[in-house]
């Protein structure tokens, strides 16, 4: 499950990378990420704000993760130990991180690519409508995975 995940971990990077060059390379030089009902812009930004921003938001936010995996590496853990002492637990916990991470990257993949359609005016909404529930999902199942991990028996 381990490779698994470090895998599709690794993947969303180079799939948001690719989704956020390709926004970027489609806006024009003002990007609108609100709008009222009728489909009029209500908030505008510099398009290279956006991509910064972007840029800004997924590094701080991978950073944090594997700031939270390099934490848990360092504890001490035995195969009886008690809560994340528990070495199968621990594993099991970091392997948790890292598809959080991916699941993070994933939504962030699919908030750039909905910006950058919105702002192409070649809005398919019954097209996309199925993506923006795919992140909000993955993540209910995932928490419902930490569940699952923290209460099974250990030794």
């Amino acid at each position: 499950m381990d490779k698994l995940v470090g895998f599709i971990r690794t993947a969303s990077y180079l799939i948001f990378l690719g989704a956020l060059i390709w926004a970027y390379a489609s806006m024009a030089a003002d990007v609108t990420y609100r709008f009222d009902g009728d489909g009029s812009a209500l908030e505008i930004i510099d398009k290279n704000t956006f991509f910064f921003a972007s840029v800004g938001i997924f590094l701080i936010t991978n950073i944090i993760c594997v700031f939270f995996i390099s934490t848990l590496k360092k504890i001490k853990t035995t195969e009886d130990g008690q809560g994340i002492r528990n070495r199968s637990l621990k594993l099991d916990v970091i392997t948790w991180v890292k598809g959080f991470a991916s699941i993070l990257n994933i939504m962030f993949t699919t908030f750039v690519f909905f910006l950058g359609f919105m702002n192409m005016n070649e809005l398919k909404m019954n097209i996309l409508s199925f993506y923006i529930y795919v992140g909000p999902i993955l993540l209910i199942f995932w928490f419902f995975y930490l569940v699952k991990i923290v209460s099974a028996k250990r030794n």
